[in-house]
């Protein structure tokens, strides 16, 4: 008996992880798709407060709007280099109890002719509150 609930929770666990994986997928694939609408979009995704670290900046935005600010700024950068959308390359999300993840994202940044102008690596702490996902932190992975 205590063989089957041990094996019932490491299922019921499995189970937890891949749809938090799941879960997480979606979100970053909305989030790629919320740069096309601007920056009001993007800082949707993140949480009040958030941390952002880039480029040896590292950002508290206590706001939505200061986070629509910086995304106002990246954004106006991307696009003067002709950037039009991204692409996700990979994508590796690990479990961090019952309302977290951390997930790794490799991304192309593409223009009109969908080549790919450059690419880089972010790192985000995601916590799920009442159901719903937000960025809590942004790492880009500096090179």
């Amino acid at each position: 008996m205590t063989t089957q609930r041990v094996s019932s929770t490491a299922a019921d666990s499995h189970m937890h992880a891949t749809t938090m994986r799941d879960e997480a997928k979606r979100f970053i694939e909305n989030y790629r798709d919320a740069f096309s609408r601007g920056a009001g979009a993007v800082a949707e995704f993140y949480a009040e407060p958030c941390v952002t670290a880039r480029m040896g900046n590292v950002r508290v935005n206590p706001t939505r709007k200061d986070t629509e600010l910086l995304f106002a700024e990246v954004d106006r950068n991307y696009r003067s280099k002709g950037f039009t959308h991204g692409e996700i390359l990979g994508l590796e999300i690990h479990p961090l109890g019952s309302n977290s993840v951390f997930a790794t994202v490799w991304w192309a940044y593409k223009g009109a002719d969908a080549k790919t102008l450059w690419e880089t690596t972010f790192s985000y702490n995601l916590y799920r509150r009442d159901g719903i996902w937000k960025i809590l932190v942004q790492t880009m992975h500096d090179s």
